[in-house]
């Protein structure tokens, strides 16, 4: 049996043991997924504080929502798509709020970017936030599987499980998704040079 195998029967375990009233084993669900969780939300955000307030809100559904996972699917999955809708209902609540949502260098710390030179910071910087930019263009869909994939690193059949439609599907949002950040990004970059 796998390491894989292994995690996945874990976590049914500990999905099921939640489902049958085991409020206790919630606490081991949010140490397993809240930096999960958190990654996702923060591709969504591009912002610490929000993120974290996503990240408490979608583990909270889970928790809320529990009795809809069905045993047969993946307890995995099933969180990170409660994730990512949740993520996606905070920016659709917060693009209500604001045009567009400003990266700054504090958020971008987040992500650990050593720099050599303030140049290359001030650089990074520019691209990141077009980059954000860019894909308040692409659809909701689009987004999704653009971020699982290129952000949390998911294989295909992992993105079809957690958004729950054909690897075909994903293959095609994803193949819309690069075509539109090209287009979205060639100009802004260009700008940049």
């Amino acid at each position: 049996m796998s390491t894989q195998d292994q995690i996945e029967i874990a976590d049914k375990a500990m999905a099921l043991a939640l489902q049958q009233g085991d409020e206790a084993v919630f606490g081991d669900i949010v140490s397993r997924f809240q930096g999960r969780v958190y990654s996702v939300a923060y591709r969504y955000t591009a912002n610490r504080e929000d993120a974290l307030d996503v990240t408490q809100e979608a583990l909270l559904r889970v928790y809320q929502k529990i009795h809809t996972w069905k045993p047969t699917g993946h307890f995995g999955a099933w969180v990170m798509r409660v994730a990512t809708n949740t993520a996606i209902d905070h920016r659709r609540g917060m693009t209500r709020k604001r045009k567009l949502v400003h990266t700054t260098s504090e958020d971008l710390s987040h992500q650990h970017v050593v720099y050599t030179t303030p140049e290359d910071s001030i650089r990074k910087h520019e691209i990141s936030a077009a980059v954000y930019k860019a894909m308040e263009e692409l659809s909701v869909a689009q987004r999704k599987v653009f971020v699982l994939r290129h952000y949390e690193h998911l294989p295909l059949k992992d993105i079809a499980k957690v958004l729950d439609c054909s690897v075909g599907s994903i293959k095609v949002h994803l193949y819309r998704a690069l075509r539109k950040l090209r287009d979205e990004l060639a100009d802004s970059l260009e700008e940049l040079s």
